[in-house]
């Protein structure tokens, strides 16, 4: 009966979280969201991520990795960005959207091009995010340059 009764825990769906995700977490899975929108998770572009989010939050080695599980498991679990986007619009102001974006174009451009889902996952991470044109522009045009250099 023990046996039975610990099965039913292990099946059992989890109960969802209502506490908001981290900004570190929710940057992390856009990252990761984004490194996966031309279907080739290349392991430049995981390079690329782990630099920028330790950089980004002082992060060691081990805590950059830790996150960057953690954001994959809730990218393969979630349906939806919502409450990523709703997290980073709560707690970043216009500089950080703005070094957020550069954060995305440098994944992108990180296997030296970019692909059409890529940039349209950009576009809408721009709009959802309230990201000027001009911002985004600029963003671009920054990677863009230190990807050929």
């Amino acid at each position: 009966m023990a046996v039975l009764n610990r099965l039913r825990e292990l099946l059992a769906p989890a109960a969802p979280s209502n506490a908001a995700p981290s900004p570190a977490l929710a940057t992390a899975l856009l990252l990761i969201e984004l490194s996966r929108a031309d279907f080739e998770f290349s392991e430049v572009e995981i390079n690329r991520i782990r630099d920028l989010l330790a950089g980004r939050f002082g992060l060691d080695g081990a805590a950059v990795d830790g996150l960057i599980a953690d954001a994959q498991r809730k990218s393969r679990d979630s349906v939806s960005l919502h409450d990523y986007v709703q997290t980073l619009n709560r707690t970043l102001d216009a500089d950080g959207k703005r070094e957020l974006m550069q954060m995305l174009w440098q994944v992108a451009w990180a296997d030296g091009r970019i692909d059409k889902y890529e940039e349209h996952l950009l576009r809408r991470l721009m709009d959802l995010l309230y990201i000027p044109m001009s911002d985004y522009v600029l963003a671009r045009e920054q990677a863009a340059t230190s990807a050929r250099a």
